[in-house]
């Protein structure tokens, strides 16, 4: 402590930074010299005494600059303790509730999830297909209904030809699928015949290869030319190769009468086509059964079920070759092939069933 009447002792920041404690002062100017520091004010311990005194304009002029240190000190301690940007009341505050921070990602809350705008879009869709659906699988059974009354017959006719709507498609095809009576299947194909969407094209194909009525299967032919015949090849073009020989058959059938002329080498292939036949499955083993054929009759042994690779020769196929070509070469697969190559030669516009 110092004399009565005396200053309290204070140490020069000088003494601080001559004894290594800068760190203790972060934020500090230590550009600053040791004489403009003596006058900032830090009680020391009694056992360090200094009773400078400053005279003169020097002293008065390090008073001035020691008071510009301290309030440089002052200023870099509440830097350090004050956030960066504290204070500017324009800056924006993050969101604070979840609703918030989902509308920040684009999120939308939906029957109990948050969503997309698009993912809610797609089902609003989906759902709305679905009550078309199900609203044309009723009216539908209404106007089917309706055909079996004489007063009413004509008008449901007419509506179930003027369905035009995509949506009526899958319960076109369920009532087509049930239909006894060929007139009213008439109606279902010329509905999905206007309709004209992919999945209506897929059942019009369907219906001229597999049905086994040929009379149906025929009017389906007859609206695929008139829908354009090119988007119906190349299913049944595909078809040709099936180990179904009927349905061999059949597709061929429809492709001679669809007449288009890039299914004349398909049907060249499959001419003759090869399938796996099982005989004798209905004879237990060690068995005898009697055969007879033009040539006589026979006995043969039982022995299980046997497969075997057969060569079948499709009667279809020859007649929409002779429809598409004009030309008749019978089984003679080289001949047509030859005949295919020689006709690629020609212009593109000539028609080699004309004379």
């Amino acid at each position: 402590m110092g004399r009565p009447g005396e200053r309290p002792c204070r140490k020069p920041l000088a003494a601080t930074m001559e004894a290594g404690d800068k760190t203790a002062w972060p934020g500090l100017p230590w550009s600053l010299d040791a004489e403009d520091a003596d006058m900032t004010d830090m009680p020391q311990p009694p056992s360090i005494r200094c009773h400078r005194r400053a005279a003169g304009r020097s002293g008065v002029a390090a008073r001035g600059r020691a008071v510009l240190s301290g309030a440089a000190l002052f200023g870099a301690t509440i830097g350090l303790l004050v956030p960066t940007g504290a204070g500017h009341a324009d800056d924006a505050e993050p969101p604070r509730t979840q609703a918030e921070r989902m509308a920040a990602l684009g999120l939308i809350r939906y029957r109990g999830a948050w969503r997309t705008s698009q993912e809610i879009e797609l089902i609003e869709r989906d759902e709305a297909a679905t009550r078309g659906q199900v609203e044309w699988k009723v009216k539908i059974k209404r106007l089917r209904r309706s055909l079996a009354q004489p007063a009413t017959a004509d008008r449901a006719a007419e509506e179930l030809r003027e369905i035009s709507d995509p949506l009526a498609v899958s319960a076109l095809a369920e009532a087509f699928a049930a239909e006894q009576n060929y007139q009213v299947r008439c109606c279902y194909l010329e509905s999905l015949a206007r309709i004209r969407s992919p999945e209506a094209l897929a059942i019009l194909v369907g219906v001229a290869r597999d049905h086994p009525d040929s009379e149906t299967r025929i009017t389906a032919v007859e609206h695929l030319v008139a829908i354009g015949p090119h988007q119906a090849v190349s299913p049944l073009v595909a078809s040709l190769a099936s180990s179904d020989n009927a349905q061999v058959n059949r597709a061929a059938d429809a492709l001679g009468r669809l007449g288009v002329q890039t299914a004349i080498g398909p049907l060249i292939d499959a001419l003759e086509t090869r399938h796996v036949v099982t005989t004798g499955g209905g004879q237990p083993a060690g068995s005898t059964s009697a055969t007879f054929t033009p040539q006589g009759g026979g006995l043969s042994m039982g022995g299980g079920p046997k497969q075997k690779v057969v060569s079948v020769r499709n009667d279809r196929v020859l007649e929409a070759l002779v429809t598409l070509t004009g030309e008749n070469f019978e089984w003679n697969a080289a001949a047509w092939r030859a005949w295919l190559v020689n006709q690629r030669s020609l212009p593109e516009d000539f028609d080699p069933r004309r004379d």
